[in-house]
């Protein structure tokens, strides 16, 4: 996996260079209306408003590579999905989405996490914007898998993205770190430029995810070329 991942939407359209890409979020079922509901994007200062709520055409027909993201709506459906997906050589790894502000999304436990881990190998856990720290901990503590925290937190007016999340991400990461150093955290929200990347990796982010910031490719590839010349 590349140390510089994007993130949905934008990441479902395009692949870029140097990076790995999160798709989805899928559920079981259909989730029909995503154009009607990209009408929802609202910029603000610093990011970005939205209700999209996981419109996608269901997991069996998900058609792309990368890392697929999946949320569980219906009992089952996280096994069902894992099912639908193995042996599928297009499948880079798997990312439970049980961060979707917009949605009522199931949780995952060791069960799952433990079947996804030996289908897949790379196993990711996106985790709420003001997440329970000691549960996420005792997750991680049973199987072995990535953090991502955190690129949405909710509001009265739907999913924010953008600038605001980064100071409770930074302190939720340094926390996690300090906690269990040996799990790696994917860094995400708010990364604009390359000084924001560098903050988080500053408090141990082992990964940095853009999302927001896609929307202006000048900027992306920006942040992406001065991470590898820093990096070299």
């Amino acid at each position: 996996m590349e140390k510089i991942i994007i993130s949905p939407p934008i990441s479902n359209l395009v692949k870029i260079k140097g990076t790995s890409r999160i798709v989805g979020s899928y559920t079981l079922n259909g989730r029909p209306g995503l154009w009607r509901n990209l009408t929802t994007l609202r910029k603000t200062s610093g990011g970005w408003y939205n209700r999209v709520g996981l419109r996608n055409p269901g997991i069996d027909n998900f058609n792309k590579s990368g890392i697929v993201s999946i949320a569980g709506l219906e009992e089952y459906a996280f096994e069902e999905m894992l099912y639908a997906l193995s042996g599928n050589p297009n499948v880079e790894g798997i990312e439970f989405n049980v961060s979707c502000p917009n949605a009522l999304v199931s949780q995952v436990n060791d069960n799952i996490l433990t079947m996804a881990k030996s289908m897949f190998g790379v196993v990711i856990i996106k985790v709420p914007h003001l997440l329970n720290r000691l549960e996420i901990l005792k997750l991680v503590d049973n199987v072995n898998c990535i953090l991502h925290i955190s690129n949405t937190k909710p509001t009265s007016r739907g999913a924010l993205s953008g600038s605001s999340l980064v100071d409770t991400n930074l302190r939720s990461i340094s926390y996690i770190k300090k906690e269990r150093p040996d799990i790696e955290v994917i860094g995400g929200g708010g990364i604009y430029d390359i000084q924001t990347l560098n903050q988080y990796a500053a408090v141990g982010a082992d990964y940095f995810s853009l999302s927001t910031v896609l929307f202006n490719p000048y900027k992306t590839y920006k942040i992406i070329k001065s991470f590898y010349e820093e990096s070299n």
